[in-house]
């Protein structure tokens, strides 16, 4: 019998003020009103949902079979309760929100192959999962989007064009394009994104990052993005690869954000644009593509940081580098299309850096090079005085590229001039920053200026013990590195201390401080040990200080036993020492007398 020209138009007439109502309008909604537009428009689909049902309890009562009219008005019923189950979910009426989309997928769930029932489908299910996350119920919701997605990818392989609302009111006969597929993607490329969440949640992060990069590959492939959040999603699903020291996946991703935002800039100012609009689109731009500079400047640091780590690696850790290396098969079984984008071509991008090991100098020289560029354009908009926090990330990155490039130089006086740089960095964040504001700052700073000044000093007392008598000169500047290192590791155990004049540690501390406190004492004491002095008394203060620092060490080895586990070594060590100082301190007093 077919739906009366004049009845489709009513209806779509009601929808679309509806969505206006929510689209358009609710953007206007008072402070002190929010969901007014939200509950016109619910109370406009109300009146729809009614006239629906009563057209469906009609077709049904009638003796003739309703055939395609009934499915059409079932489905276009099961849309009206999806929105008005979203409705309800925004305006925070979550029983009833979830109610009504329950019923939308109870219309859809015999026909969800069908060109009318697969969109109000997969519509009602992204919407639910929201509503079962919100209660923690994250595998429900998981299960719930996997049941989507394997709907989708059938619905797909029929061949079935879908049918979006607009286009059950508008006859075939009109001649109108559907608008029912670009809306099925844009609702499937969202399940993969709620997915991803979800397997987020469930900790399941390979899954979760797969997830990521399949809603942005998508988001690609249809168009349906915006460039500055595409470039900031992609930079930070790199982090997650880099994490897992997948570099050739993470430079990928680098590369695709930095390539969308080259893109934008050359088309984000347009004619129409006022001057302000045209400051705030340039400031956002400059923000965030500092920020994707710094995701590759820690895509660098990383890459230098595990070059380093495996070249350190001992027999001890074959175990682990199994485990890895498994971990890098399963990676390699996956497609390309798991990981890349392939409607872009980054080659040129990608070639810049290596996405390899670092095995020698060299290598580790291009990279940390790269890492300066990228660092350059980050510190270009961050800036101190208005970005401390930022600014300070930024600095002490700079020094962590020379930490890691000093492990690779061989030269020992090229490796003390790296330290001494990285120490410089660090020493210009503690005269900048305040610690009552920013301690946490302070103390990495301290902690790091402290371990490069005592490479420094390593690597002099190795030229030194190379001649037979030592120039003055060459002594002083020993001395100067031990002051350094030990004024900076002073000043962090300080900062840890329940009192300015007592010995007690903060109750606070965590596991972790525990521990670079236990190493902040032990380093402080080998350093007194290695202060070079021609006078006893001088010497005495020295290995009184080393005995000190030793003892507090072990004390605190004692009370803290979990942070202690990792320094057993260093325990050894100490203890031994403790033997060893009285005799010596006894030595030195007897030349004293």
């Amino acid at each position: 019998m077919g739906i009366a020209k004049e009845t489709l138009s009513d209806y779509k007439e009601l929808y679309e003020k509806a969505n206006k109502l929510v689209e358009e309008e609710s953007r206007g909604d008072p402070p002190t009103d929010p969901f007014r537009s939200h509950y016109q428009a619910r109370d406009e689909l109300k009146d729809l949902k009614k006239q629906l049902d009563d057209q469906i309890v009609s077709i049904r009562a009638s003796e003739d079979d309703g055939g395609s009219d009934e499915l059409c008005y079932k489905s276009m019923l099961a849309f009206i309760c999806r929105d008005l189950g979203r409705i309800h979910v925004y305006t925070e009426e979550l029983s009833e929100g979830e109610s009504l989309l329950k019923r939308c997928i109870e219309l859809t769930d015999p026909v969800r192959q069908c060109a009318e029932g697969i969109i109000p489908y997969l519509g009602a299910i992204n919407e639910l999962s929201l509503v079962f996350a919100t209660r923690q119920e994250y595998r429900k919701a998981a299960d719930m989007l996997i049941k989507a997605e394997k709907n989708y990818e059938e619905f797909k392989a029929s061949g079935i064009v879908a049918l979006a609302i607009t286009d059950l009111f508008s006859p075939p006969d009109e001649g109108e394009t559907a608008s029912g597929p670009a809306e099925l993607e844009k609702l499937y490329t969202l399940c993969c994104f709620y997915l991803a969440q979800m397997y987020g949640h469930l900790g399941e992060p390979d899954k979760s990052a797969s997830c990521c990069h399949r809603t942005l590959r998508r988001q690609l492939q249809y168009k349906s993005y915006d460039a500055i959040d595409f470039a900031l999603n992609t930079a930070t699903l790199s982090q997650f690869y880099i994490g897992e020291e997948r570099f050739k996946e993470a430079r990928h991703h680098l590369a695709a954000a930095t390539l969308v935002m080259a893109e934008y800039e050359i088309s984000m100012l347009t004619p129409e644009m006022s001057e302000q609009q045209r400051q705030d689109t340039t400031e956002t731009f400059k923000h965030r593509y500092a920020d994707v500079a710094r995701c590759w400047a820690k895509y660098g640091l990383y890459l230098l940081q595990t070059s380093k780590s495996r070249l350190l690696k001992d027999d001890d850790d074959d175990d682990e580098e199994a485990q890895k290396l498994d971990k890098a098969a399963q990676h390699l079984r996956l497609t390309e299309d798991d990981f890349r984008f392939p409607d872009l071509d980054l080659t040129a991008c990608e070639s810049r850096i290596s996405c390899d090991y670092c095995l020698i100098f060299d290598d580790a020289k291009l990279v940390f090079h790269f890492v300066n560029e990228w660092l350059d354009i980050a510190k270009d908009y961050y800036k101190a005085e208005t970005e401390a926090t930022e600014y300070s990330k930024i600095m002490q990155d700079y020094a962590e590229a020379y930490e890691h490039i000093a492990f690779f130089e061989e030269n020992p006086e090229n490796q003390a001039k790296m330290q001494k740089r990285r120490a410089k960095y660090l020493e210009d964040l503690i005269d900048l920053l305040d610690p009552i504001f920013y301690m946490k700052i302070c103390r990495e700073c301290w902690y790091g200026a402290g371990t490069a000044h005592a490479a420094v000093l390593d690597v002099r007392l190795d030229i030194i013990r190379e001649k037979p008598t030592p120039s003055p000169d060459e002594i002083k500047k020993v001395n100067q590195s031990c002051m350094k290192a030990i004024k900076h590791f002073e000043s962090y155990v300080k900062s840890y201390l329940a009192a300015p004049n007592s010995e007690e540690w903060r109750s606070s501390m965590d596991v972790e401080e525990q521990r670079t406190m236990l190493y902040a004492h032990f380093h402080i004491g080998r350093i007194y040990y290695k202060l070079i002095s021609a006078h006893p008394l001088q010497q005495l203060e020295h290995l009184n200080s080393c005995h000190t620092y030793y003892k507090r060490f072990i004390a605190g080895c004692e009370l803290y036993k979990e942070a202690a586990v990792p320094l057993h070594g260093e325990v050894g060590v100490v203890r031994e020492m403790l033997e060893l100082l009285p005799l010596k301190m006894n030595t030195v007093k007897a030349r004293l007398s």
